[in-house]
């Protein structure tokens, strides 16, 4: 290494920062600056410190660009290294947790480093973590890159509309461009750096990321990290080996052949140059590709159906597969939309017909899982033709023509009910049809399975509950709560209905117990439901958190007069330490014993004789609680799921095809 001097600012300088910001520059003072500015107005919130490299620059104002920016230090290389030295002589300075390293012809955006920090911590595994590189007039340059057999490269998307669905999710990749890449700084030392075979430059980002994987750690690409690159500034774009310049990208060839030389082992797994469009990466990937359609985004804090969907394609990634789900309405339903994509999985929302989707990514998925009847009715004939050798799930959910059977009895004889009668076979033969042209069909209950196959003997079944992850800690006890809590979206009729009944004939039984006030939670209650409101009855509406609600109730409430499938609200309260009281169709299909795992009465007498009971039998209502938390354990967490899910995958033929993730985020998020 050259000989260097240093030009300190200790009381500006950050203390134990969490990032060191590694800028490499040989001139271009103005693109520096430039650099330095956008970084001083999108970071403030993070504890970070800029060491800028100056690689013996010729121009007048390098010493300036010290005093730009508050928390920076300068250090000078006597001569012009290039790249892989530069970065390496600013890491020797770097505190930081991480370094990362960003070319000094880049802007960066808000929230760029805050997302490569949530990528960075989404597991242990992670060492690498590289940004979405555009370009100034908006083109993607970078989207994380490939790396083919041959050791030749590509920046995958390059050109394209950085906005598509394919370039804005978390995932693993090849290697990320040097341009942006946040790097552990621990891991990054125990290689010894960048790799200075590869100076001036090139490759040497590649590189590091091959030993990365090559230490059992993961590289990704963060597409919320948005950073602007005026590609070729520092090394120009010229690769031809006579370039009169000092260091151009003639480089890139020589160091290609260095890179292939040392990673020729590797580079027998990868693909050949340009296969499959970069769909695959480069590396050979054994990983199933499962594709998941619903009606619209999940959303995971609004309906039991969205949460369970939500931890089936998030226990589907940390198993292994690559998961794209397809809402067949294609909005992009925010927050929940970007959810899924920082959990890893891709969410495709752009506006082209399904023929396109299918024919651009023909034979690309292994397995297909769609959910509920329409996107069933609109999908399964796309999969057929381009995916032919997936196996295709019918998800139910809960089945439609049972819920509407039920509803109708609870109706007076008209010739209206007549009508609904009449429009339920139709829905039961609809239903039944998709479950004929299945070659798998998942339910949420042993019953449904039970029912499906009363009708269809031949349908091949699997139970997928939805999930409810146990109360971490201790929970508030029974002197600690007071008041009964409800909750359900008011889209679903059955819950609309349930409050009613609660409010008509259930609550009059309770007139004595001033303390025993309900608030029923949920989205989207209806006008005439919010008329029905009282001191006794609160109805506030959707809430984005509702943890304090189950936190502070005593009993849980579930007076469901009809419905199908898993009740989520009462697995949900099990879950959270809430003893329930629900009916017999509450607690359809979970297995619930009364006065073991909760309270089941069907008539509104008995209905509030049992949440009095409850409500003030601190005995009974600790031995619920623990009984309950118990099955949620056993039967509905998410290690059970992943079981479940396991054993699908090994029934399709894929689950020699599994390996597992050490990254995700957390979920719900």
């Amino acid at each position: 290494m050259s000989a260097e001097a240093s030009t300190e600012r200790p009381d500006q300088v950050a203390k134990a920062p969490t990032v060191s910001i590694v800028i490499c520059f040989h001139n271009r003072v103005t693109d520096t600056a430039r650099c330095l500015d956008s970084i001083q107005a999108h970071t403030a919130r993070h504890d970070y410190e800029v060491i800028l490299v100056d690689d013996a620059s010729t121009e007048p104002g390098v010493e300036a660009l010290a005093s730009r920016h508050p928390r920076t230090e300068m250090v000078q290389s006597a001569e012009n290294v290039g790249f892989t030295k530069a970065a390496n002589l600013g890491a020797g300075k770097a505190q930081g947790e991480y370094i990362l390293f960003l070319n000094n012809d880049t802007e960066v955006t808000p929230g760029w480093l805050g997302a490569l920090l949530d990528a960075a911590a989404s597991g242990e595994g992670v060492a690498v973590v590289g940004a979405r590189l555009v370009y100034p007039d908006g083109r993607l340059q970078e989207a994380g890159g490939c790396i083919w057999e041959d050791a030749t490269g590509v920046n995958y998307g390059k050109w394209e509309d950085p906005n598509l669905s394919k370039f804005s999710y978390r995932r693993e990749v090849d290697y990320c461009s040097g341009a942006a890449l946040l790097v552990e700084r621990e891991f990054f030392e125990s290689v010894g750096g960048f790799d200075e075979r590869f100076s001036p430059g090139y490759y040497e980002d590649t590189d590091l990321c091959f030993a990365a994987r090559a230490a059992g750690r993961t590289v990704l690409y963060e597409p919320s990290s948005w950073v602007v690159h005026l590609e070729g500034a520092t090394f120009g774009t010229e690769t031809r080996a006579g370039s009169s310049a000092e260091f151009t990208k003639s480089a890139q060839e020589v160091n290609r052949y260095r890179f292939w030389a040392k990673w020729s082992d590797e580079l027998l797994r990868h693909y050949p140059p340009g296969t499959a469009g970069g769909w695959l990466g480069g590396r050979v990937d054994r990983r199933p590709r499962v594709l998941v359609a619903e009606t619209q985004v999940p959303a995971a804090d609004r309906d039991a159906g969205g949460l369970r969907l939500g931890w089936i394609m998030r226990i589907l990634h940390n198993l292994g597969c690559e998961v794209t789900f397809l809402p067949a309405d294609r909005n992009d339903r925010k927050p929940y939309s970007d959810q899924l994509r920082r959990a890893g999985i891709e969410v495709h929302t752009d506006q082209v017909a399904l023929d396109d989707f299918g024919r651009e990514r023909a034979g690309l998925y292994d397995l297909a899982i769609l959910s509920k009847p329409d996107p069933w009715m609109q999908l399964h004939g796309l999969c057929r033709r381009y995916f032919p050798t997936a196996p295709l799930v019918y998800d139910t959910v809960d089945l439609q023509f049972v819920r509407e059977e039920r509803r109708i009895a609870t109706l007076e004889a008209s010739a209206d009910k007549d009508r609904l009668l009449h429009e339920q076979l139709r829905l039961r033969r609809r239903e039944l049809d998709y479950v004929k042209s299945a070659d798998l069909v998942s339910v949420v209950t042993d019953v449904e399975a039970h029912v499906i196959r009363s009708f269809v003997p031949t349908a091949d079944t699997v139970v997928l509950p939805t999930v409810h992850e146990p109360a971490g800690g201790p929970v508030p006890g029974f002197e600690e709560r007071d008041g009964l809590l409800f909750i359900g979206g008011y889209g679903h009729p059955p819950n609309v209905d349930a409050v009613n009944w609660y409010v008509d004939e259930i609550q009059p039984h309770l007139r004595r117990h001033e303390e025993l006030h309900l608030t029923a939670l949920g989205s989207d209650p209806p006008p005439d439901l919010l008329a029905r409101a009282s001191h006794d009855v609160l109805i506030p509406g959707f809430l984005a958190d509702v943890s304090g609600y189950f936190h502070g109730a005593r009993v849980f409430v579930a007076p469901l007069r009809y419905g199908a499938g898993m009740k989520g609200k009462i697995g949900h309260a099990m879950s959270l330490g809430v003893p329930v009281v629900t009916t017999s169709v509450g607690a359809e299909g979970m297995g619930l014993l009364d006065g073991e795992h909760a309270l089941i009465a069907d008539t509104a007498e008995s209905f509030a004789d049992a949440i009095v009971r409850l409500y003030t039998d601190r005995v009974l209502w600790e031995r619920l609680a623990e009984k309950a938390l118990a099955k949620v354990n056993a039967e509905w967490s998410s290690d059970a799921m992943s079981r479940r899910l396991q054993a699908l995958l090994e029934h399709v033929g894929l689950g020699r095809r599994l390996t597992p993730r050490r990254w995700s985020a957390r979920w719900p998020i």
